[in-house]
């Protein structure tokens, strides 16, 4: 397990600020987190007044709505923590638009990414231990829903991509233990995964091995059944070949065990302008 680091932005769950002391920035007004959780989903992109406007007060903006942006960026300036660039503003002005300065060690969101790839790397590399210890630290990073701030609507796409990541990412931590025979710690996990994640066949297939192998056959093949009604109810399918080759070693007493391979290093995506400071340049406007 890596040591714990400072972040002053968490939107992996509500909106966190916090100062290099470690203690709470506390912003009250709504407008203003809902602004500043918008900069924090551009990732160092820079963000036109007009969208703000229309995120802030969605279809019905005030005419002094420019101006209050105005007010609202500033107010946010004195109270966020200082950036990694000295000289830099934390948020960066131009004509008609805003960007926030952040590097990637100071956003919960990219440290989850950076976590995860390096524990899919080390997967690859057949370094089990490191990978659990670091898809392990990735998933402590999560706290709830993704830029709870904002409306649906607008952070539906990233947040989709970053829960559909975060599943992987437990899976991979499972497939890691597994190989580890750590059954028994892992069976309360994926137990709570198959609730989590009722379609998911992969999850499944690794709750029976961990099942069967840690002497619970029966909860294994009771969880093959409510996999396979769940699956053709829902989406009018059988389980896939994988799964069912599982389900017949558990019914026949064999040594169950997945054969999902090891992740590839691009099961990890990034969005564009994550991972990297946004404090280039200097800033051109209020």
């Amino acid at each position: 397990m890596e040591p714990r680091r400072h972040l002053p932005f968490r939107i992996l769950g509500p909106l966190e600020v916090n100062a290099a002391d470690g203690s709470s920035v506390p912003i009250p007004q709504p407008k203003k987190r809902r602004l500043l959780s918008l900069l924090l989903l551009a990732r160092g992109r820079w963000t036109g007044t007009e969208q703000i406007r229309a995120v802030l007060w969605d279809a019905d903006p005030p005419p002094s709505a420019i101006g209050n942006i105005k007010t609202y960026v500033s107010d946010l300036r004195q109270v966020l923590p200082a950036g990694e660039t000295a000289g830099l503003s934390r948020i960066q002005g131009r004509a008609g638009a805003y960007r926030l300065n952040a590097a990637a060690t100071e956003v919960d969101v990219w440290l989850f990414e950076d976590l995860a790839r390096r524990g899919q790397d080390a997967r690859w590399g057949g370094d089990d231990s490191r990978a659990i210890g670091l898809l392990g630290d990735a998933l402590a990073v999560w706290r709830g829903e993704p830029y709870e701030e904002l409306p649906e609507e607008v952070v539906h796409a990233e947040a989709a991509r970053l829960c559909e990541l975060r599943a992987v990412v437990h899976e991979d931590l499972a497939d890691a233990l597994l190989d580890r025979g750590q059954y028994d710690r892992v069976l309360p996990m994926l137990r709570a995964l198959t609730l989590e994640y009722p379609l998911r066949e992969r999850v499944w297939g690794q709750y029976l091995v961990a099942a069967s192998c840690s002497g619970h056959r029966a909860d294994a093949l009771a969880a093959y059944r409510t996999a396979y009604h769940l699956l053709s109810r829902e989406l009018g399918v059988e389980p896939s070949v994988e799964l069912r080759r599982i389900h017949a070693q558990v019914l026949a007493g064999e040594p169950a065990a997945a054969a999902a391979p090891r992740p590839g290093r691009t099961a990890v995506g990034r969005s564009a302008g994550a991972g990297r400071s946004a404090g280039a340049g200097r800033e051109e406007g209020s």
